[in-house]
């Protein structure tokens, strides 16, 4: 009965930390589109903010913004969450449109000890970004 009760709790905690999630994808997607990244480095968790990744993540979102400007919906397609000893992460998938084409993008948040998401990796896949 312990082990039922303990799976019921993180099983709450995991869904807590998509809907957290999914708030700060929209929060992103909000920033970008007013061409202001600076909420989503303040969001962003450290190792991001200071590595190398966020170079050629700044490059990347730059790049998404230039060549297939605002987002004009979402649809989420997939997620996954994986607990470890680093944090829980918790990835989702959304099949995006743009005002000038479509991709498919994935977002990774890590979730702290005191319950916060931050991003810790973004991708995205678009045939219409290569062409444009």
């Amino acid at each position: 009965m312990p082990f039922v009760a303990a799976a019921m709790l993180a099983g709450c905690g995991v869904k807590e930390s998509f809907k957290d999630a999914e708030a700060e994808v929209a929060k992103f997607h909000q920033a970008m589109d007013a061409g202001n990244l600076q909420p989503i480095w303040r969001q962003a968790d450290p190792a991001l903010r200071k590595g190398p990744e966020h170079d050629q993540l700044a490059k990347a979102l730059e790049a998404v913004q230039r060549k297939l400007g605002k987002v004009k919906g979402t649809k989420q397609v997939g997620w996954n969450a994986n607990a470890t000893t680093g944090g829980t992460f918790v990835t989702l998938t959304y099949e995006t449109q743009f005002e000038r084409g479509s991709g498919v993008e994935q977002f990774v948040y890590r979730k702290s000890d005191e319950g916060q998401v931050a991003l810790t990796g973004y991708n995205i896949q678009s045939q219409d970004m290569m062409l444009n």
